[in-house]
């Protein structure tokens, strides 16, 4: 988030995609299984519902979650190749959608965490 604030928006995104990316990947680990060798957060998220990973009622959750963020989501995977690439340039806007929709996918995987302990 400092450097959000600090206008360093493309250290913030790839920041955020990283650590978004890592922490599904840690959970996965945790569960017991190999993760998918990718940098998308939509197939991290779909390899846990695709080996069912979890109860039903939780996994129908993260498909809901899915579903209702995808385009967010795609703004997240989109943040490392734009951030360190410097693929276009990144406003305000763009890196707050990225921090604020990462922090959210941050926020589902601590609560699995929970879950799994």
């Amino acid at each position: 988030m400092s450097n959000l604030v600090s206008n360093r928006f493309d250290v913030a995104i790839v920041e955020a995609e990283i650590a978004t990316q890592l922490a599904l990947k840690a959970f996965i680990v945790k569960l017991g299984f190999e993760p998918p060798r990718t940098h998308m957060i939509r197939q991290l998220l779909s390899f846990i519902i695709d080996n069912k990973l979890l109860p039903d009622e939780v996994l129908e959750d993260i498909k809901n979650f899915i579903k209702r963020n995808r385009e967010k989501l795609i703004i997240v995977e989109r943040a490392r190749i734009v951030g360190r690439y410097g693929a276009s340039s990144i406003d305000y806007d763009e890196a707050e959608i990225t921090v604020n929709s990462a922090k959210e996918v941050l926020n589902i995987v601590e609560k699995l965490w929970r879950m799994v302990v």
